[in-house]
């Protein structure tokens, strides 16, 4: 009875160190990682798009290029110098003015829509922009 025993013991034994798991990781090298680039925008730097009350500033951004463009994401967001400690993304209305925004290959135009009651159109405040990178796999298309 002792001999059985034994050899169940060292069977469980051998068994329980033969069965390992392996763990294993695949990682795609081929992703950039998301990145976020800050521009001042300037009340000064919008123009009134004539006869409308929609502003428009166009940022030359050279990092937005082809590969992003076609199969990366573009998040687009801002800070006014009335309320620094908080980012909104766009679109959004913020302070009477509608935002929206589209791009192109090295280019970024931002929009702002006077939504509010005054009859005097003016130009947004200063204000930072976030703009945000993210890569991302073709999808076979």
């Amino acid at each position: 009875m002792k001999r059985i025993l034994l050899a169940l013991l060292i069977g469980g034994a051998t068994l329980t160190s033969l069965s390992s798991c392996t763990k294993e990781y695949i990682t795609n090298e081929n992703f950039l990682p998301g990145i976020s680039y800050t521009a001042a925008v300037p009340t000064a730097d919008w123009d009134l798009i004539a006869g409308t009350n929609t502003y428009v500033v166009e940022l030359d951004f050279p990092e937005l290029d082809k590969k992003y463009f076609d199969h990366g994401t573009v998040t687009i967001a801002m800070k006014t110098k009335s309320n620094p400690t908080q980012y909104e993304i766009i679109p959004a209305t913020i302070d009477n003015y509608s935002y929206s925004a589209n791009y192109s290959i090295g280019k970024i135009k931002i929009y702002a829509k006077e939504v509010g009651s005054s009859t005097i159109i003016k130009s947004p405040e200063d204000m930072t922009v976030k703009i945000t990178l993210t890569d991302a796999d073709n999808g076979g298309n």
